[in-house]
């Protein structure tokens, strides 16, 4: 379930926003807003020295890098704390980080070469001894970890140690800066770039080794990582309110030219009034979106560039299939939803209708597929057919926070209700949304996923034996399909075998796609380098400047 500990999503999201998505914005955003960021805090830096603030309409839930919770939020200021072994960039690249490369003959064993140079910013060398503590740690049985690693060797399905073991069978240290990677099966290198590459933070051993993994989670360090490799070390959290950097002068790839960069959290009404004022100087993707209804004003500002991403991660509908068990019901709500308004009217445009949560943009998009058109007449004709007791009242749990989704929601209830259903109205922060979706407490729910490059890792919540899944869904056929993907190392052969699968995820409707909202990215004119990715990373931070006033 913390796939989904997201706004943006986002996937969310989203999202995402991405996920995929891009998700959503919490209540403790808005405590943020009414408590502004101290004045102490936002004063820390001295007079003259570059200071970017860039706003987000979600609170950062944690900084701990070995279990991000998928939070879209928590991953901005932990993407800056920590370095990966791989970057991703705009046009969905990797390039090296902390690995020097990364290479394979057979798919099967990939052989890293860590950057000679690498260290952490007490000076310590970082090392293959790091690497392996971090992943000996993060994978023990009794450690929680976002890592989705279970293609390694000597891991479970669930991509964990088994109780007891202390060694991963595929993972072998050669000397302080190569060690290697074993894999159950051949599988293609994108999938290994994502999960191994680019998503791996490390911890310091010199500073944990001798922590319990059973106390790992309520550790000092997790609370206050001062001891970080990347472009940027820790200065301050308040939660639910602000997070501080500051620059890390023994940084490998060079010391940044911004001394310190804070992340706002506050609303987005907020969020667009401080960048006109200058207050923030740039919105982070996924997290800090500013309402598509707000295009034209802000466009209208002289103190910034504003420019139109791509569709994202869409918000999505999650089905509780438990409790909606017949396909024709959730058909019946497909026809039923008006997408074509939402788009039309409350995102001016700026958005495409699709059915499954894959954004258009990717390379795994099936652009056979056709959305469920706005029929209300066929959904009362699907709902008579499955039977439906219309005295039956859905429990609809929306986030909090997004006032676009919320507006949406509003639509989609309107829409569900006209149809002959009748619907109960939930709204919760994003945090307490997850905790009763993870119980099951929903018929429907509304958020985004994050992005991902590997398309494998969309279809993980459509498993029967999906811990995390809040749909509770069960389909042999997709398990198989699946199945078959996560092992496909031939490129078209997956395309097809992912084709398929969205196509009986589009018969079984699960979940549906709302809308992929062309995201606006505001960057305040006084950036003189550097903005966010649509996917709600940051490329060569180092290298980013500001104009000083």
């Amino acid at each position: 379930m913390n796939r989904y500990r997201r706004l943006s999503l986002l996937i969310i999201s989203t999202a995402a926003i991405l996920l995929l998505a891009a998700c959503s914005q919490s209540s403790e955003a808005n405590k943020g807003t009414q408590n502004q960021p101290t004045q102490q805090a936002t004063t820390k830096v001295a007079q003259g020295k570059k200071k970017l603030t860039i706003g987000i309409v979600n609170a950062p839930v944690t900084l701990n890098q070995i279990n991000t919770q998928d939070n879209s939020a928590s991953l901005a200021p932990i993407g800056l704390l920590n370095d990966a072994l791989l970057d991703v960039t705009e046009s969905a690249e990797f390039i090296p980080k902390l690995a020097e490369s990364i290479k394979t003959k057979d798919k099967l064993n990939y052989t890293i070469k860590l950057r000679p140079d690498a260290k952490w910013n007490d000076g310590t060398p970082f090392t293959t001894a790091d690497v392996a503590f971090t992943l000996k740690l993060a994978l023990h049985a009794d450690v929680e970890t976002s890592f989705k690693l279970n293609f390694i060797e000597g891991l479970n399905d669930f991509g964990k140690l088994g109780k007891g073991v202390k060694e991963i069978a595929g993972l072998h240290v050669i000397d302080k800066h190569t060690f290697e990677i074993k894999a159950k099966t051949p599988i293609d290198p994108l999938v290994f770039n994502e999960r191994f590459g680019a998503k791996v933070y490390y911890l310091p051993e010199h500073l944990l080794k001798d922590v319990d993994p059973a106390k790992l989670s309520t550790h000092p360090y997790f609370q206050k990582p001062d001891v970080t490799n990347g472009p940027y070390r820790f200065a301050a959290y308040e939660q639910g309110q602000y997070v501080e950097l500051t620059k890390n002068e023994k940084y490998y790839l060079g010391a940044p030219k911004i001394d310190s960069i804070f992340f706002k959290v506050l609303p987005a009404a907020n969020l667009v009034a401080q960048l006109q004022t200058g207050e923030v100087h740039m919105n982070s993707l996924p997290v800090g979106l500013v309402p598509i209804t707000d295009y034209d004003k802000v466009k209208s500002f002289d103190n910034v560039n504003v420019t139109s991403a791509s569709a994202s991660e869409p918000a999505e509908l999650f089905f509780n299939v438990e409790k909606l068990p017949n396909k024709k019901v959730r058909q019946a709500i497909a026809y039923a939803l008006n997408r074509p308004l939402i788009v039309e009217q409350l995102l001016k445009g700026q958005a495409e209708i699709i059915d499954g949560g894959i954004p258009s943009s990717h390379p795994y998009f099936n652009k056979d597929i056709t959305p469920y058109p706005y029929d209300p007449e066929k959904a009362k004709q699907l709902l008579q057919e499955a039977g439906f007791d219309s005295s039956r009242k859905l429990a609809f749990l929306i986030p909090i926070g997004n006032k676009v989704r919320e507006q949406a929601a509003d639509i989609l209830v309107q829409n569900l209700e006209a149809v002959g259903l009748q619907i109960d109205v939930q709204q919760y922060d994003f945090p307490t949304l997850i905790d009763k979706v993870e119980k099951g407490e929903h018929d429907i729910t509304i958020f985004t996923r994050d992005y991902y490059i590997e398309p494998s890792l969309y279809f993980t919540t459509y498993k029967s034996d999906d811990p995390e899944s809040v749909i509770r869904y069960n389909n042999p056929v997709v398990d198989e399909l699946i199945a078959q993907g996560e092992q496909e190392i031939d490129e078209a052969k997956r395309h097809e075998i992912y084709n398929r699968l969205q196509e009986v995820l589009h018969e079984d409707v699960p979940t549906l796609a709302v809308y992929s909202e062309k995201r606006l990215q505001v960057v305040s004119k006084d950036v003189l380098a550097g903005k966010p990715l649509n996917v709600g990373t940051f490329n060569n931070v180092n290298e980013w400047d500001l104009a000083v006033k």
